[in-house]
């Protein structure tokens, strides 16, 4: 149940992400999406389901221009947050960044392999901690095991909004902090059967995560143009109790659950749900209706060209968790 969501703003103008859980790196490949065109990570916490990937994004992107920029929130003391994480993951690659620098032969100048953190405040609400080329984002605090730092996150560029809860319990000053957003992306976990053989166990998770009942709740106050459900284990044994949770308290709207590769493309006129299919298999953009499918050999890969994007829009691409249902492959109708 990694998370991670890739943001591309317009026609791939800008590729930034909401975390870096296991396996976004190895979907990001699958995606073609170059890891050199992802020059700034937000980051919602610091649990390794969020961050584990930063190490080969960092690492094995070899055209980026400039350092890789990681937006987090602190800690209760200097070494809890992310400027702490940032300084330690600089250290465990130092040996394998410098070797990759030597082979390449990058001037002493070259800040593409280069990771800079920007800390800022977890505490503060509706806090702007970005701002650049017209797109913005906020942070606002969330509570998730009692630890001090975990943050919701918001995206603002074009007149579109995204707003993403983090793993957190369900607060009040989240649905104030995600008011009028295109998309709300929340988590919600799933039965708790599904989580550990032992009760106690159990229990301990979904008091500390959104139950799917209580993200549904949420979904119904903030009505936004599409809901997505996110940080659940989608299986043909859980996918029925989920949607059933969350429909008990958003019986009508749009609802999406998040799983691998799902893509949705959002503009003033429509959201559109689509599904990328791997290059492994074959792959497939399938945007606004418009069908683009190939059949791939070895030698097409490298070629193959990527449908454009409505002009002006937003796109975000669910990237790594891990146990995925297999939906239904290309767009459908317009969600809204």
């Amino acid at each position: 149940m990694a998370t991670s969501y890739l943001l591309q703003l317009g026609n791939s103008q800008r590729n930034v992400l909401f975390n870096a859980g296991t396996g976004s790196a190895s979907n990001l490949y699958a995606s073609r999406v170059d890891l050199s065109t992802i020059d700034t990570v937000f980051l919602s916490h610091l649990h390794s389901d969020h961050i584990t990937d930063l190490a080969p994004l960092y690492a094995l992107a070899n055209n980026r221009t400039r350092p890789l920029r990681v937006y987090g929130p602190s800690g209760s003391d200097s070494e809890s947050g992310t400027a702490a994480m940032i300084a330690g993951l600089r250290q465990f690659l130092h040996w394998d960044n410098k070797a990759r620098a030597h082979v390449k032969g990058y001037p002493p100048d070259y800040q593409g392999n280069q990771i800079v953190a920007h800390e800022f405040n977890y505490s503060k609400e509706n806090q702007l901690i970005f701002e650049e080329d017209g797109f913005r984002v906020w942070s606002n605090p969330a509570f998730h095991y009692d630890t001090p730092g975990p943050v919701a996150l918001r995206l603002a560029w074009n007149n579109l909004t995204v707003t993403y809860s983090g793993d957190s319990i369900p607060l009040d000053t989240f649905v104030n902090f995600a008011k009028g957003s295109d998309v709300v992306i929340h988590e919600a976990v799933g039965p708790i059967y599904d989580f550990a053989a032992e009760p106690a166990a159990a229990q301990n998770v979904i008091t500390n995560h959104t139950t799917s009942a209580e993200t549904g709740a949420i979904f119904q106050v903030l009505q936004p143009r599409l809901a997505i459900a996110t940080h659940l284990r989608v299986t043909p044994y859980t996918i029925t109790p989920i949607l059933t949770s969350i429909r008990s308290q958003y019986p009508v709207g749009p609802l999406a659950v998040s799983t691998d590769f799902t893509v949705w493309d959002i503009s003033a006129q429509a959201v559109v749900q689509c599904r990328f299919v791997p290059v492994e298999v074959k792959a497939g953009y399938e945007f606004g209706g418009h069908p683009h499918e190939y059949s791939l050999g070895v030698s097409d890969v490298a070629t193959l060209p990527r449908p454009d994007v409505v002009a002006g829009g937003l796109r975000v691409f669910k990237l790594p968790d891990q146990s995925s249902l297999q939906g239904k492959e290309g767009c459908g109708k317009a969600l809204s």
